[in-house]
């Protein structure tokens, strides 16, 4: 064959060119289109997988500000709860101070009452018995000495001192 040089072979190089081509040509039918295929498949998954994830941080930002939202209101109805038990609390409270303070009024009234009536009970005993015993002791004195006459003015006098005595 021919020869430029030493080196450079003419024939050599046109059939590694060919060679070259032909190899290329069979690469590019079977080797680069399933290769760019698959690479093209595997793109689009890449972008479909990155889609995905994009729509699932949005979500979940959705979703965390709605849980936090929540969390807010339930916060919100718990104090509202406490607030409306302390109030109860108190409306309680007062009402038992309330009723415990008529009851002791009650209590003490009724033993004031109880008070008058023993001592209008012990004050009518003991004029009793005084009348009693100053008639018993006017009796003893006078038996002899009054008649039926002077008797009759001195019980209407004592009677009537006795009544006094008692208003």
């Amino acid at each position: 064959m021919f020869q430029v040089g030493g080196i450079f072979q003419v024939g050599t190089f046109i059939f590694s060119v060919i060679s070259f081509l032909i190899v290329f040509f069979i690469i590019q039918r079977f080797a680069f289109k399933p290769l760019a295929r698959m690479l093209e498949q595997r793109r689009i998954h890449i972008e479909t997988q990155i889609s995905e994830a994009e729509k699932s941080r949005e979500e979940a930002e959705r979703l965390l500000a709605e849980q936090q939202r929540l969390l807010e209101e339930a916060r919100k109805e718990a104090r509202n709860l406490l607030d409306q038990a302390r109030i109860r609390a108190d409306e309680q409270a007062r009402e038992i101070v309330q009723k415990a303070e008529e009851e002791a009024a009650r209590i003490l009234e009724e033993s004031r009452q109880a008070i008058v009536r023993e001592r209008d009970e012990a004050l009518a005993a003991v004029t009793k018995r005084v009348a009693e015993l100053s008639v018993e002791l006017t009796t003893k004195l006078l038996r002899d000495h009054v008649t039926a006459e002077l008797h009759k003015e001195l019980v209407q006098e004592a009677e009537s001192k006795l009544g006094e005595l008692v208003c």
